[in-house]
């Protein structure tokens, strides 16, 4: 009688096993096809993107006001690869205006894909630094506009008015239009 108790306990939780996995395919495709109402002629799609980052991390830790480009040169050709510095100018939380300076090499793909590693670092009016490092993916889309989106680790003295930065963690959307115009926010992630 054990034995076929076993037995029939082991066929139970087979079957209601097949029975979960049946309707689970049936309902998580049915779940997805209900929540897609985006119209298959129309260009939008209702997927979150978080390009205004403020939805999750709250007030900007930077925001840029203007920008300048200093210089690019290519260092290698295969793949394309570039040397570009800037230097910015921009409003830090809780500090105010501050000095932006970085340089990053950046690797271009096909299709205006590319990826970005460097380092720069902040500086106030009275001379006080933060250094960081940066790390990106790009896109250049067809009208010309170039979107960086990436983390910066930054690194300075405890100390100061920029010590709570010191190991604190950007993550930052920066824009170039073809025309000049420029727009770098950077939010704190905590």
């Amino acid at each position: 009688m054990k034995i076929r108790s076993k037995e029939y306990i082991l066929l139970l939780s087979v079957a209601l096993v097949v029975i979960s996995v049946t309707s689970v395919s049936v309902f998580v495709p049915n779940a997805f096809a209900q929540s897609d109402t985006t119209n298959k002629s129309d260009t939008k799609v209702s997927i979150q993107t978080y390009e205004n980052l403020s939805e999750v991390f709250g007030t900007p830790l930077f925001l840029e006001t203007n920008h300048k480009r200093l210089g690019s040169i290519t260092v290698n050709t295969d793949p394309i690869q570039t040397q570009d510095s800037y230097s910015a100018t921009g409003i830090l939380k809780d500090v105010g205006n501050v000095t932006d300076v970085a340089t990053f090499i950046t690797t271009h793909f096909g299709d205006g894909k590319s990826t970005s590693i460097g380092k720069g670092n902040f500086t106030t009016k009275d001379g006080e630094i933060v250094n960081y490092t940066g790390q990106d993916v790009g896109l250049t889309d067809n009208k010309g506009i170039e979107t960086y989106k990436g983390i910066q680790i930054f690194r300075t003295s405890p100390e100061g008015k920029l010590g709570f930065l010191d190991n604190a963690v950007g993550l930052y959307i920066y824009r170039y239009w073809p025309n000049g115009t420029t727009s770098g926010t950077i939010w704190e992630w905590k």
